[in-house]
């Protein structure tokens, strides 16, 4: 199975595919004469040493979790890479989750002003969002991603084996965004995930809605803030417990709050909320926050959010599952602080672990 992204300020296009132990040796000896597969010390054992055997590169890794997704780790790959002796006639190859394809999409799009990057996912979060669109970037003591740049990949080869070692954890958390793309753009794939479908039908088409997105707003400046849904409130919350709620663990929220918001602005109807609530609890997620926070604290966070506007959030509505509102041209909107607050102390008094 196979998608074609195309973006318009880009001369090239790149294939997404999609299968099962996909023969790519071939393909990635046309791009570079030098392979550096970047991953972590998760993925390293379990894909990375036989990758590396294969195409004859080198493998860099740093340890997992999303605390180490920094400038210090950036430098730390970089240093690495030119003591390998690694130039412009090299090629990145990102295995790994969403952290992973972040950070190594960062580093290629600046090593040597910029090298072929293939984008290798093996987490089912990274294969639906991060691996798509040429987000790049590491976290800063101001927020998440908030230092990075667009940088688009040779291809994206989602390799679905790969799943079989995943904990059911990270499931949830690939899930998480295929219910997001749901909910922006597609009842019938929501209704999917409500059903429990083929999971390679479910990749395939959140995949085909994101790329779409990507192709006619590469640098969100409008449509592409779509995907934020969920996200300005999911973000905020992963800062504030230092990473140890997870992407997937935030956004689940992110997107009951967000929705929330919906309803209380007579855009969306209650049964709705309770769908949504509904799979998401289906698929495992635990909605729970590890403790209280300070309102003001949650505002604070949120004020760094990219579609944030004089220091204010701004929020990504929906009208029913799988629609979502434009406002002109800018996908997102200004929502009463008091409002926000409603939403907040509901996740406080509703979702609080007490």
């Amino acid at each position: 199975m196979k998608l074609i992204c195309n973006i318009p300020s880009s001369p090239h296009s790149y294939e997404i595919e999609i299968g099962s132990r996909m023969g790519h040796t071939q393909y990635l000896r046309s791009l570079a004469s030098k392979f550096a597969i970047i991953t972590d010390d998760i993925v390293a054992p379990l894909y990375g040493e036989s990758l590396t055997r294969e195409l004859g590169g080198h493998l860099f890794s740093f340890p997992h979790g999303e605390q180490y997704k920094t400038r210090t780790t950036k430098e730390l790959l970089e240093n690495q890479l030119f003591e390998k002796g690694f130039g412009r006639d090299s090629c990145v190859i990102a295995l790994g989750g969403g952290v992973v394809t972040d950070l190594a999409g960062y580093v290629a799009a600046t090593y040597c002003r910029g090298i072929p990057l293939v984008m290798m996912p093996t987490s089912l979060l990274a294969m639906v969002d991060a691996s798509i669109g040429g987000k790049t970037g590491v976290n800063g003591p101001y927020g998440k991603n908030m230092i990075g740049c667009i940088y688009q990949p040779k291809k994206v080869l989602l390799d679905l084996s790969t799943l079989k070692s995943l904990p059911k954890k990270e499931v949830a958390n690939g899930m998480v965004e295929i219910i997001k793309h749901g909910l922006i753009a597609s009842c019938k794939l929501f209704e999917a995930v409500e059903q429990g479908s083929d999971i390679q039908g479910m990749i395939f088409e959140s995949c085909r809605i994101k790329k779409e997105i990507v192709e006619q707003d590469e640098r969100e400046n409008g449509k592409r803030r779509l995907l934020n849904f969920g996200h300005t409130i999911g973000h905020a919350l992963e800062r504030l417990t230092h990473y140890s709620l997870s992407h997937g663990e935030a956004v689940a929220i992110g997107l009951l709050v967000e929705s929330y918001l919906s309803v209380k602005l007579g855009l969306l109807d209650q049964n709705s909320l309770e769908r949504i609530h509904n799979v998401l609890l289906k698929n495992g997620l635990p909605l729970q926050l590890p403790s209280r926070f300070s309102l003001q604290n949650l505002l604070d966070t949120m004020a760094w959010d990219k579609k944030a506007q004089k220091r204010e959030p701004r929020f990504v509505m929906i009208d029913a599952i799988g629609s979502s509102l434009a406002y002109g041209s800018t996908y997102c909107t200004h929502v009463e602080k008091s409002l926000i607050k409603d939403g907040l102390e509901w996740v406080n008094d509703a979702l609080c672990c007490h």
